[in-house]
């Protein structure tokens, strides 16, 4: 089996890059009433700190295209992605690690090449030192949706069940099976983004980098408060630790095209 402490792996599916339509509004029942204006998640931070980046994405003009991203876990340590577009075929993207980025010190891979068709990711090509390391695959439903990545064999593979614009069940990274019981009225702040990412660059980093398989914010447990935009998008989450003695925020930051 693959070392898994600590190595990049970034996966994609079938988010476009193109310019999305506008998404409706739900009201208290979560039924829908109105057209809302398309945002775009620029920053997300941990407990408003400018300096506590858990994401920073930089767009290109139109918002088509995604050209960098900052990712952390919101105590100084960071990753950089830079992405480089090859037409509508595919789209290479470079991690590297700014200086003192304990804990995340080392990627497993120095590139990986996101092979398209049709505008969905086909496959990814995970490379490091220039020899191709691993080829990870997608498969889909008749809606488009992705149902399936398989990863360094078929026996490694994550599966996603859905609902509509939800993801209702899912298995990822061999977490095992979550349920998604019930969704907020509000807009995921990553439900706009065009591809869904997914980052392991050591243990403490195994979960998403994007996330955009939802279009409603799934209910989280230890979820307090939410506070949103006139347009239903969060701004933000406030947290209790389990203990219920301390809490914390994360907080949305957007732009409109």
């Amino acid at each position: 089996m693959k070392k898994t402490s600590l190595f990049l792996c970034l996966i994609a599916l079938a988010f476009v890059a193109c310019k999305p339509e506008p998404v409706p509004t739900p009201d208290d029942n979560g039924q829908t009433n109105e057209t809302v204006v398309k945002k775009y998640l620029v920053k997300e931070l941990l407990n408003n700190d400018p300096e506590k980046i858990r994401l920073a994405i930089d767009w290109n003009e139109d918002c088509t295209q995604i050209l960098h991203v900052k990712y952390g876990l919101g105590y100084g340590s960071i990753v950089d992605y830079d992405f480089k577009y090859y037409g509508n075929d595919s789209i290479r993207v470079i991690p590297s690690l700014p200086q003192f980025s304990y804990p995340i010190w080392c990627l497993f891979y120095d590139s990986i090449m996101m092979h398209l068709h049709d505008e969905i990711v086909d496959s990814i090509c995970c490379y490091a030192n220039g020899e191709l390391n691993d080829v990870e695959h997608y498969f889909y439903n008749d809606a488009g949706r992705l149902i399936k990545r398989s990863y360094f064999s078929d026996a490694s593979a994550d599966v996603f069940r859905w609902e509509g614009d939800n993801v209702v069940e899912y298995n990822m990274m061999d977490y095992g099976t979550v349920t998604i019981d019930s969704f907020t009225s509000f807009l995921h702040p990553h439900s706009t983004l065009p591809y869904y990412l997914s980052n392991e660059v050591a243990y403490e980093v195994r979960q998403p980098l994007f996330d955009p398989l939802w279009e409603f914010q799934p209910v989280r447990p230890n979820c307090d408060e939410y506070e949103i935009d006139d347009d239903g998008y969060i701004t933000k989450m406030t947290f209790h630790n389990y203990d219920s003695t301390q809490t914390y925020t994360y907080n949305y930051y957007y732009i409109t095209k």
